[in-house]
């Protein structure tokens, strides 16, 4: 005996779909045009999405506030051939695709051609924020560009390959990026860029030989971390700050080229005084800085910085906490000794 789910009073019906499965309200969204319609019509309580690219598997993973709810995988292999209900084959707006829901949630063959087509198919289905996109270690194509990505909170590259100028410059120039980016690319040092502003919460450039003294001067980040440019005007960078009521920055370390610079030409600066400040700044849940050799700078509304440079890199912190017990048995931060060939 079938079940008449579309004869329900609306509010019964949606009361049924909302606790539908993720792929289940996909599946049932493609029986005709009126389900579609339905299920586009009712706010799901999903809260975002994660478009995931590496080099074995891609995945669209959906979430719940910060629980993730369910992963839709987009593998190279063949899959074991089940029943055509289980394992059969979908028509995602131009693109046929086939997927397997048992026993996970997955398409295989053409990874990219496929994931571009669910992407596209469930953007348009829930509209749903791009919480976070990845891209690691990969030869795919994927980039933001292709998916017509224009914000999300966290993009994250690390690529062994090149990524094409434009590509690139689509997430400079187009992308809205609002907690993290980090972009670990291969050199490519025939780029170049002129002024874009940076204002999310997190920066991570590497190489960044292509920002420009005027990007490096207006970044607007909580954390800012450049490797590979030497020539970046540190002590403006500085003064700049000092002479500013910023209260959202907290760190910045930029690859050193080993020459000693003379902060007491233009600063009021402070040999480390452990009355006033700890010994090491947190950096992050792993690394710390040790600043006991570091020199100090006070700003007038009283929030106290310190320049250390070490590592082969120059750390500027400001102590929004001066003492940070939990930072002491973490390790020290020694990441550009690493990297100083940039």
């Amino acid at each position: 005996m079938t079940f008449p789910l579309l004869k329900l009073p609306f509010l019964a019906y949606e009361q049924v779909i909302i606790n539908f499965e993720v792929a289940d309200l996909i599946d049932f969204s493609l029986l005709s045009t009126r389900c579609h319609r339905n299920v586009q019509s009712i706010r799901f309580p999903f809260t975002g999405i994660d478009v995931r690219l590496g080099s074995s598997c891609n995945s669209l993973e959906f979430y719940k506030g910060s629980q993730t709810i369910a992963q839709w995988y987009f593998k190279k292999k063949r899959w074991s051939r089940l029943s055509d209900t289980e394992n059969g084959w979908r028509q995602l707006g131009g693109t046929r695709v086939r997927i397997q829901k048992s026993p996970d949630w997955h398409s295989t063959r053409k990874p990219d051609k496929n994931m571009k087509a669910a992407f596209d198919y469930v953007q348009s289905l829930f509209r749903l924020p791009i919480i976070s996109y990845h891209i690691l270690s990969t030869d795919h194509n994927l980039f933001p560009q292709f998916l017509s990505i224009t914000r999300c909170d966290e993009l994250i590259m690390d690529l062994s390959h090149k990524i094409g100028v434009d590509e690139l410059k689509y997430v400079l120039d187009t992308v809205e990026v609002s907690k993290r980016l980090t972009l670990h690319l291969q050199e490519n040092y025939v780029f170049e860029y002129g002024f874009v502003r940076f204002s999310m919460d997190k920066l991570y450039i590497n190489p960044a030989f292509w920002i420009t003294k005027e990007t490096f001067l207006a970044m607007d980040c909580t954390e800012i971390e450049l490797h590979g440019n030497m020539t970046l005007p540190i002590r403006k960078f500085v003064s700049q700050w000092l002479s500013s009521r910023n209260t959202r920055f907290e760190w910045l370390r930029i690859s050193w080229n080993m020459e000693r610079i003379n902060w007491n030409e233009a600063f009021k600066t402070m040999k480390w005084n452990p009355k006033t400040r700890g010994r090491n700044f947190k950096i992050n849940e792993f690394n710390r800085v040790d600043c006991h050799d570091g020199i100090d700078i006070l700003r007038d509304d009283g929030l106290l910085a310190t320049v250390a440079q070490k590592y082969g890199a120059i750390y500027f912190v400001v102590w929004h906490k001066r003492f940070q017990p939990e930072a002491d048995h973490l390790k020290l931060d020694h990441w550009i000794m690493m990297n100083h060939q940039f």
